[in-house]
């Protein structure tokens, strides 16, 4: 493959999250809860998997779902945060547009976010300081909720961020690693 092509790809994997990203907070404003689990889906369907099928990738991604709807569940079951668009039976249980937003943001990690995979530092940094502000984004149309102080939401959330993508970057090299 050569360079043009490698950029083009991970050009097209950045822009498909954020598109995606971007569909999913206005379909919970315009009360079309769904529609950001179908672009996440229509995003890592027609880039991601299209740029890679190996096994490790797709466990990274469920697992990413499954560990990041877990965190943001608890962050809701406290009433840290509230989801808009969640479960109305369940509210402590983070909604579906939030569990695509994890597998989207996978997606990520080995292509147009590939370069922090050898930077842990930098990975904390880019979570603490991105993450609150992707949140902060949802927030502001009234897709979150925050329940604290703006300067404990963002700490906690940086924190919480700072960690979880270098832990993200972690278990593919495990899942990686085992697999091979």
């Amino acid at each position: 493959m050569n360079s043009k092509t490698v950029t083009l790809k991970i050009g097209f994997n950045a822009l498909g999250f954020q598109s995606a990203w971007w569909l999913t907070v206005l379909g919970i404003v315009m009360g079309y809860p769904i529609l950001g689990p179908l672009a996440m889906t229509l995003y890592m369907v027609a880039d991601h998997f299209s740029l890679t099928k190996q096994k490790p990738e797709v466990l990274t991604i469920v697992g990413a779902m499954l560990m990041g709807t877990l965190a943001d569940s608890i962050f809701a079951s406290t009433g840290f945060l509230v989801y808009a668009g969640g479960y109305s039976m369940a509210p402590e249980i983070a909604p579906l547009w939030i569990t695509a937003m994890w597998g989207g943001f996978a997606a990520t990690l080995n292509h147009s976010l590939a370069w922090i995979k050898t930077r842990p530092l930098l990975a904390f940094l880019l979570g603490a300081i991105f993450g609150p502000l992707s949140y902060l984004a949802g927030s502001r149309f009234s897709a979150i909720q925050f329940n604290a102080d703006m300067t404990v939401t963002f700490i906690v959330l940086g924190i919480f961020w700072g960690i979880a993508v270098p832990g993200l970057v972690k278990l593919h090299a495990t899942i990686e690693r085992r697999l091979s």
